[in-house]
């Protein structure tokens, strides 16, 4: 409960960020968001989604370790391990079972997808992994560990989620994931996020009581 209270702001914006997404997945048909998307279609955007995906990649840990150094120091570099090998191997598993095709799989027989607009310079991944985003997946665990770390400041909590959003909203208009997939790896990733935070006071609770200890 204490943990809730100290991140209610966070938890409003990803409730409103749920109810959304799940009330188009309830409305509209599975590849629907690719219609809509493409009439906004143009350069500016192109280069900003293309540019943005990547925070769900490594630079987003060089960004979390530079962030969390100023308030853990060296401890930081523990933080951002964790996440960095917790990330990878859940979003294997889960690609792994539920083995959903992509869209460019997705839409193979259907004439529609050849009038899509793709980005150049972006290589469509095909195969059979693409529930849930493991780019979203990391963007919202990295983002929302941030986020539990800077409980105390509205704009930080809001730039966080925002860029955990974007990461999860150029998945799509790259054509790389549906929405479903974003959605899974959004809820995956901030439950990665509280886990990790909450390994961290444990650890950190237990090192300074046993310091207490040597020094009583």
């Amino acid at each position: 409960m204490v943990f809730l209270k100290n991140n209610k702001l966070f938890f409003t914006f990803f409730a409103c960020w749920q109810g959304i997404v799940l009330t188009y997945l309830y409305f509209f048909p599975k590849g629907q968001e690719f219609l809509i998307l493409n009439r906004f279609h143009d350069s500016y955007l192109d280069t900003f989604f293309k540019s943005i995906t990547f925070l769900g990649d490594w630079p987003a840990y060089i960004f979390a370790l530079a962030f969390l150094f100023s308030k853990l120091k060296f401890r930081a570099f523990y933080v951002v391990l964790l996440v960095s090998i917790l990330v990878p191997i859940t979003s294997y598993i889960s690609k792994a079972n539920f083995k959903q095709p992509r869209p460019v799989n997705y839409f193979q027989d259907k004439p529609v997808f050849n009038d899509l607009q793709k980005v150049d310079g972006v290589v469509l991944h095909t195969g059979f992994s693409s529930f849930p985003s493991g780019h979203t997946m990391s963007a919202f665990a990295v983002f929302s560990l941030l986020a539990f770390f800077a409980s105390n400041s509205k704009r930080q909590i809001f730039l966080f989620f925002s860029l955990a959003i974007l990461v999860a909203a150029s998945r799509v208009y790259l054509i790389q994931h549906f929405v479903e997939d974003v959605w899974m790896g959004s809820l995956i990733g901030v439950m990665l996020a509280y886990l990790i935070f909450q390994v961290f006071h444990i650890f950190s609770t237990t090192s300074k009581q046993s310091g207490e200890g040597v020094l009583q």
